[in-house]
């Protein structure tokens, strides 16, 4: 692991020393200056949370390069809050109900001059955020502080977070096909009412049927029509 007291982004920095960095080097930070979420929301990096960027080199699926990030986070904070209930927000984020506990971001890094591409993934997870500090957060978001009401041993975490995340990273390379399963079945919104924002602006309301073997979402549109999305943000629609 390398780890950085203070920096603007592990995922920029990871980004610009891909090529240097060894196989499933995790990078992380106490803190980040300019941590960035999906659809550029920022990120607020307190001390206490995790923020790190995993480097997955010669991934040849970036879908299941992520998905992998995503179930290492996913059995961390089962592991640190046994008795919440968390899933798979498609594509990446993960929540306890509608509150969001940890946000994943990747980026594709293509093959240059003889050395291999690959993946870095993004990740924070609210180990330590207080209700006063999420308050600032741009949607309702969670952490284990605030589910389990005790503080949350940071560096621990982070140190069982490495190896939870080498361990999905090996079933990836010797089981892709089990990894992509699960992944599938832990995303909370399968078969539930959803309002989807598409990647062209478009507010689409319907039901979230499936998830195709590419990752994309089978979207039963309310009307009749079926269609098959692969970029957006999704929310799951509370009342009819």
């Amino acid at each position: 692991m390398i780890f950085f007291d203070t920096i603007d982004s592990t995922t920029a920095w990871a980004v610009a020393h891909f090529d240097e960095l060894a196989d499933r080097e995790l990078v992380a930070a106490a803190t980040q200056t300019a941590g960035r979420g999906r659809l550029d929301r920022t990120w607020i990096s307190p001390r206490g949370n995790i923020y790190a960027s995993f480097v997955q080199k010669n991934v040849t699926s970036p879908l299941l390069g992520v998905a992998a990030g995503s179930l290492a986070v996913l059995d961390l904070v089962r592991e640190l809050a046994p008795a919440e209930q968390f899933h798979i927000k498609w594509p990446n984020d993960i929540f306890r109900g509608t509150a969001k506990i940890s946000g994943i971001l990747s980026q594709y890094i293509c093959p240059r001059n003889g050395a291999p591409g690959g993946l870095v993934t993004g990740m924070g997870v609210n180990l330590n955020m207080t209700r006063e500090q999420l308050a600032a957060a741009s949607q309702e978001a969670t952490s284990v502080r605030i589910l389990t009401g005790a503080p949350c041993d940071y560096e621990a975490a982070l140190r069982r977070f490495e190896e939870i995340l080498h361990d999905r990273a090996a079933i990836l390379k010797n089981a892709p096909e089990t990894l992509f399963a699960r992944w599938k079945a832990e995303n909370g919104l399968l078969g539930k009412r959803v309002e989807f924002l598409a990647g062209d602006g478009s507010r689409l309301t319907g039901l979230f049927r499936d998830i195709a073997d590419d990752g994309s979402v089978v979207f039963d549109e309310d009307g009749g029509s079926t269609r098959t999305l692969n970029c957006g943000d999704v929310r799951l629609l509370t009342r009819a």
